[in-house]
């Protein structure tokens, strides 16, 4: 992973630089920090749609206890679950909320090996139908942006590497523009050519941050394996 050292103090200093704010009082450091965290997720969104699994954190829930479970507080999107159980583990599928009743009748449940579904609703995620064995899913999902705060100890000594290890070296001038603008909308100071830099910084990113691994491209995935070989009755 990169290792940018760009430190909070660095990003408030470049923003006033590149908004001609230097020694200004018109906005404050606290401000310049929410605009910096504002652009935080902006480039944290723009990396996790790449498709690149920059971000990945992992939750367990015991199964049939866990039905429904609580996703972790730092939920932002999921990438995939996993079931295991008898030492064996299986991809489990999605199921929308069209399918939510799919497995209602009982009939269909004891007439035939039935796939684990899950399903991300609100606050929760919903396995149908409710496994009759006991087992393990793990939920691998994406977090959501970390957040500069001002109430941490040495705050501006915080590194970009610190709260979003998959910035590296030079994504972080997305930052400082986006930034810089929102200071000087504040003062209703012309930003075009600041707009004109952040849409040529976010193309420049986003065609760097896709393949990773440039020594073995991507292939087609089949969306059915590693899942439980038959498929749910309609």
């Amino acid at each position: 992973m990169p290792n940018n050292t760009t430190t909070l103090q660095n990003l408030v200093d470049r923003t006033r630089q590149r908004a001609d704010m230097e020694g200004s009082t018109f906005v404050s450091d606290t401000e310049v920090i929410g605009y910096i965290n504002v652009a935080m997720a902006e480039i944290h969104d723009i990396l996790v749609d790449r498709y690149e699994d920059y971000y990945v954190s992992s939750q367990q829930f015991t199964l049939p206890a866990d039905n429904p479970g609580t996703l972790p507080n730092t939920f932002y999107k999921a990438l995939g679950v996993d079931f295991n159980t008898g030492g064996t583990t299986y991809r489990l599928r999605r199921f929308s909320f069209q399918e939510r009743n799919v497995y209602n009748s009982p009939a269909m449940v004891a007439g035939r090996v039935t796939n684990t579904l899950y399903a991300i609703q609100g606050a929760e995620i919903k396995f149908i139908p409710s496994p009759t064995v006991s087992g393990t899913a793990t939920l691998f999902f994406v977090p959501e942006a970390q957040q500069f705060s001002t109430t941490e100890s040495e705050y501006m000594a915080k590194t970009i590497q610190s709260k979003a290890p998959a910035v590296a070296f030079g994504y972080e001038e997305y930052v400082v523009v986006d930034a810089a603008i929102k200071c000087l909308q504040k003062e209703e100071s012309d930003v075009q050519m600041l707009m004109v830099q952040k849409q040529q910084l976010k193309e420049r990113i986003e065609n760097a941050a896709s393949n990773r691994d440039q020594g073995e491209p991507t292939a087609i995935t089949d969306s059915r394996a590693g899942t439980f070989s038959l498929r749910r009755g309609m």
